[in-house]
C-alpha cells in the first residue's frame, strides 16, 4: 500500500473536527517552515539579484556617460579617428626623419673628401714621392706645415716641394697632384732652367671639421 493510501485511511478514521485540526496544524507547520527556511533563502536570492541589477544599471550608466563624452558632433568614434590620424602623422614624421638622416649620411659620404682626416693626409704626403718616381721627377726637398685654422672650420696642410726634371714630366706631375681625391690647391709656382727644369711650388690641402 502506498503512502498516500495509508494517509487516506488514517484520515478516514478521524472525525471531521480532528481532520480540520490536522489540516490547520499542517498549514501552520508549512507556514513556519516557509518562514524559517524558505523566506531567508528567498531574501538572499532577491538581494543577490538586486545587486546584479544595480551593477548592470551602474555599468550601463557608465557606458552611456562614456559615449556622451566620446561623441563629438554626433560621431561616437570621433576620438578614435582623431588619435588614429595623430598616430599616422607621427609615423610620417618619423619616416621623414629616417629619410633625412639617410640623406645626410649619404651626402656626408659623398663629401668625405672635404673632411679633415690625418690618415688621408699622411697618404697624400707619401704619394708625392711615389708620383715623382712615376713621372721621373727628382725630389730635392718636401716641407709641410700643419695649420689649425679654427676650432669650428677645419685644418690646412701646407706643403712646399722642390724638384727638378723634364718640363713635360713636371707638368704631368703637377696635374696628377691636382687630381687628388682631397681638396688640393697647387700655387706659388717657380720654374727656372732647362734640361732639367727646377720647380718649386706649394700645395695646400683643406679639411673641414664635422
Amino acid at each position: 500500500m502506498s503512502l498516500s493510501q495509508q494517509i487516506d485511511q488514517f484520515l478516514q478514521k478521524r472525525t471531521r473536527s480532528e481532520r480540520q485540526l490536522i489540516y490547520v496544524t499542517l498549514a501552520i507547520l508549512i507556514a513556519f517552515l516557509a518562514y524559517e527556511y524558505l523566506l531567508p533563502i528567498s531574501k538572499r536570492f532577491m538581494n543577490t539579484e538586486k545587486r546584479k541589477r544595480d551593477q548592470i544599471r551602474k555599468k550601463l550608466e557608465e557606458d552611456k556617460n562614456y559615449l556622451r563624452i566620446m561623441t563629438v558632433k554626433g560621431d561616437p568614434e570621433y576620438y578614435i579617428k582623431f588619435y588614429n590620424r595623430q598616430i599616422q602623422e607621427q609615423k610620417r614624421r618619423y619616416q621623414a626623419l629616417v629619410d633625412k638622416k639617410r640623406y645626410l649620411e649619404e651626402r656626408i659620404q659623398e663629401l668625405s673628401y672635404l673632411l679633415y682626416n690625418k690618415q688621408k693626409w699622411a697618404q697624400f704626403l707619401n704619394s708625392l714621392t711615389h708620383k715623382a718616381a712615376e713621372y721621373k721627377v727628382q725630389i730635392d726637398y718636401i716641407e709641410n706645415t700643419f695649420l689649425d685654422v679654427s676650432e669650428n672650420f677645419g685644418h690646412v696642410l701646407e706643403v712646399e716641394i722642390g724638384c727638378k726634371g723634364a718640363f713635360k714630366d713636371l707638368i704631368a706631375y703637377l696635374n696628377d697632384i691636382e687630381q687628388s681625391d682631397l681638396v688640393v690647391d697647387v700655387y706659388s709656382l717657380q720654374m727656372e732652367g732647362a734640361q732639367p727644369t727646377n720647380l718649386t711650388f706649394k700645395v695646400s690641402v683643406w679639411g673641414i671639421n664635422l
